[in-house]
């Protein structure tokens, strides 16, 4: 079997593209996403309510602080992950299947909070109130501090510990690194879309990666392409 654990930075405004690059690259068999049903579930039901709320919300605020940088990562929070979109609409086109292999705990306790706390209109306006940076800037700075952090020399860097020691992270990594497993041993060719910090190995904390040590997965961030 063939694993590629890809680290992506959510919320990346060129991620849809990068993505089909990289599927047409490696030409998968399946591929796995860093979601899950109840997410997949509740965001189709939902995201249009959302993204009503917000622009609801946006005509609320003074014009000039309409296109504030900092809600620009608001909006890509609301709408269907760009790893999904681009998983889905690359397995229409080839035939294949995508599968959903987060667990579903996590969705349950912070995405009922979005309509609540991300969309209230004290937030909006606090994040537009804030001083303005560049959003691809600070997604690049992202990938480059994920690529120290996979970087085995990088391992003792200040500031590069991004997991906590807990149960409930543990038993995700174990449950991610077994669906995919799972999904390899059935469709041999898999692609992986996730949160980089989980393609991070030998860490106090193990991740999907460390579990899936025995695969031999080649690891790579999706802002290259280059293999870690």
């Amino acid at each position: 079997m063939e694993i590629f654990l890809v680290g992506v930075v959510h919320g990346d405004p060129e991620g849809y593209e990068k993505v089909l690059r990289l599927l047409e690259t490696i030409r998968p068999q399946a591929v796995s996403v860093e979601i899950s049903a109840y997410s997949w579930n509740y965001r189709q039901r939902r995201e249009v309510s959302w993204q009503g709320r917000f622009h609801q919300g946006l005509r609320s605020l003074p014009r000039r602080q309409r296109e504030h940088p900092a809600l620009r990562p608001v909006a890509a929070q609301l709408a269907m992950p760009f790893e999904v979109r681009a998983a889905a609409a690359y397995a229409r086109q080839c035939g294949i299947t995508w599968e959903a292999v987060d667990i579903n705990a996590i969705a349950r306790e912070h995405l009922p909070l979005y309509g609540k706390d991300l969309l209230s209109p004290k937030n909006l306006a606090y994040l537009a109130s804030t001083p303005e940076a560049d959003w691809k800037e600070a997604i690049r700075g992202q990938y480059q501090r994920a690529r120290r952090a996979m970087d085995a020399r990088g391992a003792g860097e200040k500031g590069l510990a991004v997991t906590a020691a807990s149960p409930q992270a543990t038993m995700r990594e174990k449950v991610l690194a077994r669906r995919i497993r799972s999904l390899a041993k059935k469709c041999r060719r898999v692609v992986h879309l996730g949160g980089w910090e989980h393609c991070l190995t030998g860490r106090p904390q193990k991740t999907m990666a460390d579990f899936l040590t025995a695969c031999r997965p080649r690891r790579l961030l999706l802002d290259d392409n280059e293999t870690c």
